[in-house]
């Protein structure tokens, strides 16, 4: 058999792992870059693809119960945002890795007046103050909730419905069609607030409002008075009318006085007339600093009238499902009443949805959602306009000609027809990723110049074989440092895809766990875009959920003993050389994976020669290590981070037909370790042994070359193979290759 001896070379794998319909698809640009394979790989904005780190146990959740969801709290402080675990009747509280805890409660008093939020500590328990109370002792579920020992904890009001969440300033909003509104209100690490939303004015209206005519004679006068809050000038309910039917027209030398009791916070009053009996008022005038205002003759200001209070999600099947923030009012839509209902708030007052008469441009905004089909709102976002993302298409609210809503200028506009799930999408630049109608297919969508509005595209198109069969249940998006869409796929695989719209580059890959992924958040933190996880375990025979962190991966590995962490639900020790570990339950009756100052200890085979001896008994290995480390890493194995390449093929060549043998294979790697296996194909594997002189757990850089098992065949592939818990950054594969007839 005639051969040709060449050598090609891969020089980037952003197009991630393809679906099989792609794989004849020489002709596509996405086929250059892409793997038939990304497994526990994460696709680098560069190009080149690095194992996963492990993720780092941090705690087990309070309850194993599927009803579990975590979303994170934005702190205008950088590394001060937390992970917050919602579950049935909870919300507990993890800031950098660890659980919120409290100290130092003050013991309860029989004489302190105690409102929402309060900690106290009776009969060696501490309570949370649900409500505001007197003289209330704890035990009582009326007005006190036990913590945990010192666990910071705050009651939910939402029970076993897992409510949407939307943030604005240090307010969290709570939603869910079968509660009332709440909003989770941050004071400090461990005072947080949890209230009803009350959608009337922060400050009450005057009280015993009187009318002191001049003269008497034959006219009606009524009046109503408001308050405008101090600071806010958000402006109260009216008051009670006072109305006198026999009185004269009021003159500068004879007025009619209005007085009233003061209202606490208020910072002036405004007075309202209607001096023809049509029980229309308008605005008088403004007192400043009193209660009295005399009335000299004014004309009312008709076009101003009192506001007109409304309480719209007060009763059952009235309560808003989803929600958001948008200038600068609190918009929320989807009642089982109105699916199709959206309802925004008075400009610069989130809880007031009052209306005046006629409307002004600062009212609160109210409107359905009109199509060909029927629009359940699904999600609210406040991009460069409010989008709407509803079961059946997806709309932008111009506004009027300044994009500024108001009561009388809404207009939404149906861009697209795709329709979104009810998984909250998430935002990268100016682009909004959401899951299409039927949780399988992952879109973006962002304000396009050539459709004049919104356009979108499919983002699984390439990788359809990851998603198709399957359901998405959360996702999130990690800016830092690679910029990926983090997805937990039905079956609990996690799946990543890396997005980089500017460079029209994204690459999927998958990943997976002795476990089942249910949850992923991203969380900003001290040491940049954290991703958590809620990951369902089997330990000792018990069903179990964990929260874990995905560990940093640097990019250098400066401290290789210390920053190597490639093992899942993993825990590190750090001081003097030890050669055993305890305070391993969490990991009880597992073979795990451990690494001692950067070299493999185990690499966490479950049917090694060596496995009894990692296996986690009575939370300790039940022999000791060979020797003794300074650095050691323990952790469930991650069985395995493998890439494979596609088969050889050139567009408008004839390699494809031809036979193919792989022999010597040059890696070009990044801050990686050298003990990978590469080969034709998973039978066939052959591991890199670095050459005696150099150190085999330091991290290197640069090109190293493998005599992998020759082998002729059709496909040309390679397959590469991280079995170690050690970091593997590849960069670019050159196969030695000789073509056959």
């Amino acid at each position: 058999m005639p051969t040709q001896k060449d050598s090609v070379i891969q020089r980037s794998f952003g197009g991630g792992e393809l679906a099989p319909a792609l794989h004849a698809r020489a002709d596509q640009v996405k086929y250059v870059s892409g793997l038939r394979t990304c497994r526990n790989f994460i696709v680098l904005r560069a190009g080149g693809v690095a194992n996963r780190a492990g993720t780092r146990f941090i705690d087990i959740c309070k309850t194993a119960s599927p009803t579990v969801q975590l979303f994170p709290y934005l702190s205008e402080i950088t590394g001060d945002s937390l992970l917050i675990e919602n579950g049935a009747g909870y919300f507990r509280f993890y800031k950098n890795g660890a659980q919120v805890q409290v100290a130092g409660v003050a013991a309860w008093s029989a004489v302190t007046q105690y409102t929402y939020g309060d900690l106290v500590v009776e009969a060696g328990v501490n309570y949370y103050a649900i409500v505001p109370s007197l003289n209330q002792v704890p035990p009582n579920a009326t007005f006190w909730h036990p913590l945990d020992g010192t666990i910071y904890e705050v009651p939910s009001p939402f029970g076993s419905n897992l409510p949407y969440w939307s943030q604005a300033g240090r307010i969290i909003t709570l939603t869910h069609r079968g509660v009332a509104m709440h909003e989770l209100e941050f004071l400090d690490l461990t005072n947080w607030t949890i209230k009803p939303v009350v959608t009337e004015p922060r400050i009450t209206p005057p009280q015993n409002v009187v009318l002191t005519p001049a003269a008497a004679g034959t006219r009606r006068f009524a009046y109503q008075v408001t308050a405008a809050k101090n600071e806010t000038y958000e402006e109260s309910e009216p008051s009670a009318k006072v109305i006198n039917v026999g009185c004269s027209v009021p003159t500068p030398d004879a007025p009619h006085v209005i007085t009233w009791d003061p209202v606490a916070d208020a910072v002036e009053y405004y007075i309202y007339c209607d001096p023809y009996g049509n029980e229309t008022f308008g605005f008088l005038g403004t007192a400043t600093g009193a209660t009295q205002f005399n009335d000299v003759g004014f004309e009312p200001d008709f076009a101003i009238t009192p506001p007109i209070p409304r309480s719209p999600f007060t009763t059952t099947n009235n309560f808003p499902n989803v929600s958001a923030s948008y200038q600068q009012r609190r918009i929320v839509g989807y009642t089982n009443v109105t699916p199709d209902g959206i309802w925004g708030s008075r400009v610069g007052f989130p809880s007031n949805f009052g209306i005046s008469s006629p409307l002004q441009d600062d009212d609160s905004i109210t409107f359905r959602i009109s199509g060909t089909h029927h629009h359940p709102v699904r999600h609210l976002i406040g991009l460069k306009q409010l989008v709407i993302l509803t079961d059946a298409g997806e709309f932008d609210v111009l506004g009027g000609a300044d994009r500024v809503l108001a009561p009388n200028t809404i207009n939404p506009d149906q861009k697209t027809y795709v329709g979104a799930s009810s998984v909250k999408p998430v935002v990268v630049g100016n682009s909004i990723i959401y899951l299409q109608a039927r949780d399988r297919i992952v879109r973006d969508l962002r304000f396009d110049v050539e459709v004049e509005g919104l356009g979108g595209r499919d983002l699984t198109v390439f990788s359809s074989h990851l998603f198709d069969a399957h359901t998405i249940r959360r996702m999130d998006y990690q800016q830092t440092p690679d910029s990926i869409i983090w997805l937990v796929r039905d079956d609990g695989v996690l799946l990543g895809i890396t997005y980089l719209r500017e460079q029209d580059v994204w690459g999927c890959h998958r990943h997976d766990t002795d476990g089942f992924f249910w949850e992923v958040c991203v969380v900003p933190e001290a040491i940049g875009d954290s991703v958590y996880f809620i990951v369902r375990r089997t330990i000792d025979g018990n069903t179990v959920r964990y929260i874990e962190r995905l560990e940093p991966r640097p990019p250098e590995f400066v401290n290789f003993d210390v920053e190597a962490f490639f093992v899942d639900a993993g825990l590190s020790y750090s001081g003097a050389p030890v050669d055993n570990l305890t305070g391993l339950d969490h990991l009880e009756g597992e073979v795990v994976a451990v690494v001692g100052d950067g070299a493999v200890i185990y690499d966490g085979a479950p049917t090694g020669t060596q496995a009894a001896n990692f296996t986690i008994t009575a939370g300790t290995f039940p022999v000791n290590f060979p020797a003794s480390y300074s650095n050691i890493h323990v952790g469930m194995p991650i069985r395995f981070a493998e890439i494979e390449t596609l088969d050889l093929d050139v567009q408008g060549s004839a390699v494809r037909d031809k036979m193919k043998k792989v022999g010597p294979l040059a890696v070009l790697i990044d801050a990686s370790s050298r003990s990978f296996q590469a080969g034709p194909d998973a039978s066939h594997l052959r591991r890199y042994t670095p050459p005696p002189y150099e150190p085999a757990t330091d991290a290197f850089t640069g090109q190293v070359e493998i005599n992998q098992v020759a082998r002729f065949n059709k496909y040309g592939r390679i397959l590469i193979r991280q079995t170690d818990p050690l970091p593997l950054t590849i960069l670019a594969v050159i196969p030695h290759l000789e073509l056959g007839g």
